[in-house]
């Protein structure tokens, strides 16, 4: 029905949109906790929790609050720029800890030029010396952020800026090119 209530056909009696929500809510919790178990425990991750709704948060809210779930772990992710204290994710968050339940905040920033280095070793098979010059570049470029790494060597392959030597049986790059690479270019070529 459209007014937010839907007929319980067991009981034949109307259920208001709220009393289903949390039905709904509480019939997701009890399937939750029958999956996981000591020698195979559920891990749940949720990105961009930034834009969720008060239902999702709710959803959430239950389960990190129900003591009968055991062996599960949540894992949500969200923009810290885009959450402040006032943030409808933060409200839940706080309410949360509040009953007991312990958060814990990895907040994941740049990497560092060396761990960009040995990415880039393992990622062409070369040794760390070799590789040096190009995650310089690719570290000045992307600011070390992982995702425009990522991005940034793709990007290379497909325009061969990086390719792979059958004659030299490795991976080679051209660093005079890499170096004039805009970063325009590499953001609209993913």
């Amino acid at each position: 029905m459209d007014d937010g209530t839907e007929v319980d056909r067991s009981e034949g009696r109307k259920i208001a949109g709220n009393s289903l929500d949390q039905r709904l809510k509480y019939m997701f919790c009890k399937l939750i906790s029958a999956i996981p178990c000591r020698s195979q425990p559920l891990v749940l991750v949720l990105d961009d929790l930034q834009w969720a709704d008060e239902t999702t948060l709710g959803v959430i809210r239950m389960l990190m609050t129900d003591p009968e779930i055991h062996h599960f772990l949540l894992l949500g992710c969200y923009r810290e720029n885009e959450v402040n204290e006032s943030h409808i994710l933060s409200t839940n968050l706080n309410v949360i800890r509040e009953q007991g339940i312990n958060i814990m905040t990895i907040k994941v920033g740049a990497i560092e030029k060396e761990s960009t280095n040995a990415l880039i070793s393992d990622v062409m098979c070369l040794p760390p010396n070799l590789c040096r010059p190009l995650s310089n570049v690719v570290h000045r470029k992307t600011g070390g952020i992982i995702m425009f790494v990522l991005r940034l060597l793709a990007s290379l392959n497909d325009e061969e800026l990086i390719w792979y030597s059958i004659k030299s049986r490795r991976w080679m790059f051209d660093l005079q090119k890499i170096e004039l690479k805009e970063m325009s270019k590499m953001s609209s070529s993913t």
